[in-house]
């Protein structure tokens, strides 16, 4: 698991010690142009402070450096006879004459020297000195500059550890609050002197236990409400089962097993609106979206509907164009229009007509199903989409999930429902619930082809 304090120290520890090697190797190249401009500049006094006289014309005449010198001289003339040289130091045997005045490097069997040449009218003296010695030199001083701050390193990362395990106390404070949250304790976090760069966060995470919260209370009256409406339903079977089995005649029996049948399917759509619900709320993974021709599924809905509006004596057809393609699932679409017709059927008084409506409308789908019967009065029409809610004085069977289920589809696919009375001023003002979807507008690709996967079609370049 990784550490924010320990990569931390790694970075600024790591950081440090390039930057004391930059230094260090900074500062010896410093060092060693230094100290060569001191040495070269020692090695031009000592061939000047050398004077030939006569007395030194003897050939191969040694002299003896004072403890501490580091130079080595050699006197001789223009044919090459040595006046006389050092020894201790020395300079190397296959060392070179030069003739010429200046300084130059020259390479030898104990290393590179650095030699310069000072020509007078009595000879010529050479001083030189190994590189070597330059170098070490450097080194050392090098060295010496860099040594408090190498031992500098291991203290500086013992302090920023200290520091950053100061600075991050609040990050672990705030961990160890958030471990303390469980279902029953979703309290915001205290943001009282929270440094600046964590509140952010804090407001965040308290916004996520707020969200959390409303989940939670809602998933709880979901499931008080679920349990509270099935308790009927099932009371009702069980005394249906016992009229069954007390029934003394063959059509008694026959009565009591009609009433248990549609018990029995009151019940299962209880159920399946239950289950339909629980797919729409927050948190739910969605499934994907495809084109889906409304128009079809119109069809399709009213065609299954038929039998039972047939039953009622209700005229249910639908008016929709071959297709209306728009991007949705088709299996939330086809579960909104099976529960705004079996609103509508509930409600339709016999003689009367139901009618679903799909039509394009630009960049939207919009979606009608229109119905004669009591309507639902103005300031009633906000609260029929909350789950398990009823008009008042509203005997009619149901759930009072239908329209809960409707609004949170046509929600989930971006579009907008509205009701209003199909027809004003009657004595049953009928109910229009007219909805609006986006229509499918992916370009390149037809929606038949898209919801077949067959390849895009391909556009006509602009002009032709």
């Amino acid at each position: 698991m990784k550490s924010i304090r320990a990569n931390l120290v790694l970075w600024l520890v790591s950081a440090l010690a390039l930057g004391t090697i930059v230094v260090l190797a900074a500062t010896y190249l410093l060092t060693r142009n230094q100290v060569g401009r001191v040495f070269d500049d020692e090695l031009k006094q000592v061939a000047y402070a050398v004077h030939l006289r006569e007395d030194w014309t003897q050939t191969r005449r040694m002299r003896i450096a004072r403890p501490g010198f580091e130079l080595s001289v050699r006197a001789y003339d223009q044919t090459g006879r040595i006046y006389f040289e050092t020894a201790l130091p020395s300079l190397p045997g296959d060392l070179p004459q030069t003739y010429a005045e200046g300084f130059a490097f020259m390479g030898t069997r104990e290393g590179p020297w650095r030699i310069y040449t000072h020509v007078t009218e009595e000879g010529i003296v050479q001083v030189g000195q190994a590189v070597a010695t330059r170098d070490a030199l450097a080194r050392n001083l090098s060295i010496s500059v860099l040594m408090p701050m190498l031992i500098l390193i291991p203290l500086l990362a013992v302090l920023v550890a200290w520091v950053l395990k100061r600075g991050l106390a609040p990050l672990h404070e705030t961990s160890h609050r958030v471990s303390d949250r469980d279902a029953s304790r979703l309290d915001p976090l205290p943001t009282d002197n929270v440094p600046q760069e964590l509140l952010p966060l804090i407001e965040q995470i308290n916004a996520l236990l707020a969200r959390l919260e409303g989940a939670l209370d809602a998933q709880r009256r979901f499931l008080a409400d679920a349990a509270h409406e099935l308790r009927s339903p099932v009371a009702a079977l069980a005394l249906q089962v016992q009229l069954a089995e007390r029934a003394h005649s063959a059509a008694a029996r026959a009565t009591a097993f009609e009433e248990l049948a549609r018990g029995v399917e009151r019940a299962r759509r209880l159920v399946q609106q239950l289950m339909d619900f629980a797919r729409l709320e927050p948190g739910v993974q969605l499934a994907p979206f495809q084109p889906v021709n409304l128009a079809r599924l119109a069809r399709e809905v009213v065609g299954g509907y038929a039998p039972r509006a047939e039953g009622q004596d209700v005229d249910l057809g639908a008016e929709a164009p071959a297709a209306a393609w728009m991007s949705g699932t088709e299996a939330e679409l086809r579960s909104l229009l099976e529960n705004l017709v079996d609103n509508a059927l509930r409600y339709a008084p016999a003689g009367s007509a139901v009618t679903v409506s799909v039509r394009p409308q630009g960049a939207s789908v919009e979606l009608a199903v229109v119905d004669a019967g009591r309507g639902i009065p103005l300031t009633e029409r906000e609260r029929v989409f909350e789950r398990f809610h009823r008009v008042a004085g509203d005997a009619t069977r149901g759930t009072g999930l239908g329209l809960a289920i409707v609004k949170a589809i046509v929600e989930r696919h971006q579009g907008s429902i509205a009701l209003a009375e199909s027809q004003p001023g009657a004595p049953l003002p009928g109910l229009a619930v007219r909805i609006r979807l986006p229509a499918w507008s992916t370009p390149g690709k037809r929606p038949e082809a898209q919801a077949t996967g067959a390849e895009p079609i391909a556009q006509p370049a602009p002009g032709t």
